[in-house]
């Protein structure tokens, strides 16, 4: 449908953010927010050691310039450069949770909420609806333009910003002048590419759109100002974004029915692009078939979720690269005995099994495959030299909506990744029963002083266990 110029789309966002009130919430959406958020700071501690987050910190944030928490390092930065670096570190490994439709609002978000509220010493239930704004604002207009052709450009560097700017606008507490102003600013920061996937540069998405909403709303709590028509009218970001099936009217409609509590979204099982957790599962489940034999494997026919040139990589350049390849998946998922983060570093991606594998994968586009992650399934046949065929479909895999994951689950993975990042068992557990009861924290001290040990686990500080308790 045309683009209605004089629905006031920013206005209505911007008094949404601006009137959001924590007692409000639906107690679902609290508690939604507090397993994403700590699903993120997981994958923050885990994803600050991979290469492209540690290359930022060296080159952007090697001089003290501010008073906030970067993890992986001691060196404090301002609130804008602890985003961007924080943001980075926590998509550098593609295994945040998924919004429905995909947006990667964690890493958007997340990262300036926690800056701005270290700044300024903001309570941590007040991050906790910044979150839950965030999330619904950029759900929303994600879900409007659920029919458009992106062009070419990253959902979080779209609409990435436009929910990192709304939680940091809850958190500075901005009137809802000052939101349409700083709404207008990060708008002229929204970008992307899609063909920065598989590289280091595509971690840099959701952390620059966490870096525009940390300026933008300082700026606006200045006194500076954007656009405050810039969603909406011609020539602004619906416009220049999105194609004639964008569904203006949805992103106001909607905005009572909260995104985080339905559609709800997917936690990764497996650390690489959301599609790939189909392909995955059902090759880790073919493994358990008694007849497997993967010396047998012939060929691997693929039917994946959703059919995309650029997710078909037969040969990916590196483990990263494998991040976004079928081909890649269906390798490591059925020669690995674990799919875990090490499964897309560069030794795994070369070595033989995977190799071997790669050039016998097919990708077969199957369209009957619904094309919506509530509905969307996957299944695999593999071919034996001795003619047998087995076949496994993947409809939901754990972590979607429809098959949760069980608490145990969900922790399990938590401190997986917290482990990775140094920290010790008891440390992760710790972390967890903190954040799980965030919202009647004073302070965000003890939580951050126990990630101020990833990448950093000696000599330990000798308030950690005061900061623990």
């Amino acid at each position: 449908m045309p683009h209605d110029h004089n629905l006031p789309v920013t206005r209505g966002l911007a008094e949404f953010i601006a009137g959001a009130d924590l007692k409000a919430l639906p107690a679902a959406a609290v508690e939604a927010a507090k397993v994403a958020m700590l699903d993120g700071l997981g994958c923050l501690a885990a994803g600050s050691l991979e290469p492209a987050p540690s290359i930022a910190r060296a080159a952007l944030g090697d001089q003290p310039s501010g008073s906030c928490t970067v993890i992986g390092t001691t060196v404090p930065a301002s609130p804008a450069t602890a985003a961007l670096l924080n943001g980075i570190a926590l998509h550098a490994l593609d295994f945040e949770v998924q919004g429905m439709p995909p947006a990667h609002g964690t890493s958007s978000i997340l990262p300036g909420v926690l800056a701005l509220s270290e700044r300024f010493a903001v309570a941590p239930d007040r991050a906790v609806l910044a979150y839950v704004v965030g999330w619904q604002v950029q759900q929303r207009v994600r879900t409007a333009a659920r029919d458009s052709a992106f062009r070419g450009f990253h959902p979080p560097g779209v609409v990435g910003p436009l929910g990192a700017v709304a939680a940091c606008s809850v958190v500075l507490g901005l009137s809802a002048e000052q939101v349409a102003g700083a709404i207008g600013l990060a708008a002229s920061r929204t970008g992307g590419l899609f063909a920065n996937n598989g590289t280091m540069a595509k971690p840099t998405h959701p952390g620059n759109a966490a870096r525009a909403g940390v300026e933008s709303a300082l700026l606006a709590a200045r006194g500076m100002s954007g656009n405050t028509r810039i969603l909406e009218m011609p020539g602004g970001h619906f416009e220049t974004f999105f194609d004639d099936r964008f569904r203006p009217a949805e992103v106001l409609d909607g905005l009572a029915d909260y995104a985080i509590i339905k559609p709800g979204f997917t936690i990764k099982r497996y650390p690489a692009e959301i599609y790939m957790q189909w392909v995955i599962e059902a090759c880790r489940q073919l493994r358990h078939n008694a007849r497997f034999d993967l010396d047998a494997v012939v060929e691997v026919v693929v039917e994946p979720p959703v059919f995309r040139p650029t997710l078909s990589r037969p040969r990916p350049v590196s483990g990263l690269d494998g991040k976004f390849s079928y081909e890649y998946a269906a390798a490591v998922g059925l020669s690995q005995d674990e799919v875990i983060i090490a499964s897309f570093d560069d030794e795994t991606a070369f070595s033989d099994p995977v190799q071997r594998l790669l050039p016998r994968v097919r990708l077969v586009h199957n369209r009957d495959i619904p094309q919506t992650l509530d509905a969307m399934w996957a299944r695999v046949t593999l071919r034996l030299a001795d003619g047998t065929e087995l076949v496994e479909r993947c409809d939901r895999f754990p972590g979607c909506p429809e098959r949760p994951m069980s608490r145990e689950q969900r922790h399990g993975k938590v401190v997986d990744c917290l482990t990775t990042g140094g920290l010790t068992v008891d440390e992760a557990h710790r972390l967890i029963e903190q954040v799980e009861r965030l919202e009647t924290l004073s302070s965000w001290d003890p939580i951050l002083r126990l990630l101020s040990r990833v990448g950093h686990p000696d000599p330990r500080p000798r308030d950690l266990a005061a900061a623990s308790m």
